[in-house]
């Protein structure tokens, strides 16, 4: 249930008209063409029809379209479940440029595309400090003023690392992104392109509200991470939470994963082909760390982009 107290505030939830966007309500969608990719544009009438659409977000890193904000507001913010999932499938959650702290990439190109198709915007584009206080902002042209401050989250988010970690303790960042087991695998994520064969994860969470997705928990506890992500690319067409399945078991196949996290989710989290502890001290015992491995730290998780210099 989407708190839009919380969201906005109470003052601006009560001055202003506020739309709750279902992208399965389809009598709320207008069709707007195909892409380039022939995915179908499914958009919210709402937004269609609007004289101004101002898009407003936050920067940060993201495990899949490169970085959150600018055109995704759009593109999944408020399209159609068919639009959402043909630009969530396979192909493009698995190429190599999707990955953190990469501005062009299939998923970006579908958003950007588009916002060709609506009519006047404006673009507002916040970076936030750990202790959410704006930053860094742009404003303008959607697509050039979200290229500008992407560029510079990337690089005052990234870290070099000298050599490749043999255990990688990670977290999804602090409230509310630690909310659920579905958004973790953010975290889980952004160590993925700087580990060695022989790497572990240690992943530390709340998640307060429990695994979040029934579809996700589903999907991973069907099968073994190997059979799962085949099944996945032979798939005909994407399904829901496709995509946190998909990167999950990618990590999986070659990565062991220990979460620290509450005990009453041990048997949903083993259930998803990870170790359940309650300590980083037994997180460490699991990994079954030996004298002389390094570990790297990564306590903001998800607005870290690591890279090997």
């Amino acid at each position: 249930m989407i708190d839009v107290g919380e969201r906005l505030g109470a003052g601006l939830r009560d001055k202003l008209r506020v739309e709750i966007h279902d992208s399965d309500y389809q009598t709320q969608l207008v069709e707007l063409g195909k892409l380039s990719s022939t995915t179908p544009l499914w958009v919210n009438r709402s937004v269609v029809e609007s004289d101004l659409i101002i898009v407003e977000s936050t920067v940060e890193p993201h495990f899949f379209a490169g970085f959150t904000g600018g055109s995704k507001v759009i593109l999944p913010g408020v399209a159609g479940t068919e639009t959402i999932l043909r630009n969530h499938c396979w192909k493009n959650i698995d190429d190599q440029t999707s990955r953190y702290g990469v501005i062009e990439n299939p998923i970006r190109a579908e958003a950007n595309e588009a916002l060709h198709y609506l009519g006047r915007s404006f673009a507002l584009n916040l970076v936030l400090d750990s202790q959410k206080r704006i930053v860094h902002a742009t404003a303008g042209d959607p697509i050039l003023s979200f290229n500008a401050v992407a560029e510079a989250v990337r690089l005052h988010s990234g870290v070099q690392i000298q050599d490749e970690p043999d255990v990688v303790i990670t977290t999804n960042g602090g409230y509310p992104l630690d909310r659920n087991v579905y958004q973790c695998v953010k975290g889980i994520a952004v160590p993925e392109r700087i580990l060695h064969r022989d790497s572990r994860i240690i992943m530390v969470s709340e998640c307060m509200d429990g695994v979040g997705h029934p579809d996700f928990l589903r999907l991973l506890a069907s099968d073994t991470p190997e059979v799962i992500y085949d099944k996945l690319r032979e798939g005909e067409a994407p399904i829901r939470d496709q995509w946190q399945v998909q990167v999950l078991c990618r990590i999986l196949r070659k990565t062991p994963v220990s979460f620290v996290t509450r005990p009453e989710l041990s048997s949903e989290i083993k259930s998803m082909h990870m170790c359940c502890v309650g300590t980083i001290e037994q997180a460490l015992d699991s990994v079954k760390l030996r004298s002389g491995e390094n570990i790297l730290v990564v306590p903001q998780g998800p607005i870290t982009i690591p890279t090997l210099g």
